[in-house]
């Protein structure tokens, strides 16, 4: 309800089973002391929770809990390191999510960490595909980003494309990572890695 959690709250023993957008918060209460508040912004789309196939890998240093990271429905901060976001290196971003039926869908929205100076960049470039089958893909929308400038702020970056409403089960995003640093940087010609938090479907 908005509130912050105290001892008079309703006490759970067992999991929350949260089913629609919210915000929760809860608190640890202890003999010791109780804990700090745990806020969690959680939201639902299409993808959420449904079966994701990685079709190019996720690094493995910033794999963390895999590709299932992307429709967990949790979103990362400005920290890429809290496993909220996977990366991908030297390969793009490229995964099928099944809807498990057909269900219509008329954007994708995808968000990109970007921290120029640990060498991480925003998507070169997004698609989005759609099958019956899982064979025959049908691109509906993509759209390409030009090589960051030193300039541009390090922060979120969120790319939404937009398509003509479609009925499908199966769609294919591919973000496209930097593959040569631009020249003003100091990893100029290197691969840049592209951190991603939640492939959101609606």
């Amino acid at each position: 309800d908005g509130t912050d959690p105290t001892t008079a709250s309703q006490l759970y023993t067992e999991p929350v089973k949260i089913n629609t957008n919210c915000t929760f918060k809860a608190m640890a209460v202890r003999p010791t002391g109780n804990s700090r508040i745990v806020k969690e912004d959680i939201a639902f789309s299409k993808s959420t929770s449904k079966k994701i196939t990685a079709l190019q890998p996720v690094n493995k240093q910033y794999e963390f809990a895999g590709i299932s990271t992307l429709v967990d429905g949790l979103k990362g901060n400005r920290n890429y390191k809290t496993g909220r976001w996977i990366a991908f290196y030297k390969n793009d971003m490229e995964a099928v999510i099944d809807l498990k039926e057909a269900t219509e869908i008329s954007s994708m929205t995808l968000r990109a960490c970007v921290e120029k100076g640990d060498w991480i960049f925003d998507a070169r470039g997004i698609s989005v595909e759609v099958s019956d089958d899982n064979k025959v893909f049908k691109q509906v929308a993509s759209e390409s980003y030009p090589a960051m400038k030193e300039t541009d702020p390090n922060q979120i970056y969120v790319h939404t494309l937009n398509f003509t409403p479609v009925k499908t089960r199966y769609v294919k995003v591919k973000a496209l990572s930097e593959k040569s640093i631009p020249a003003w940087h100091g990893g100029k010609g290197n691969p840049g890695y592209l951190f991603v938090d939640e492939i959101i479907l609606n």
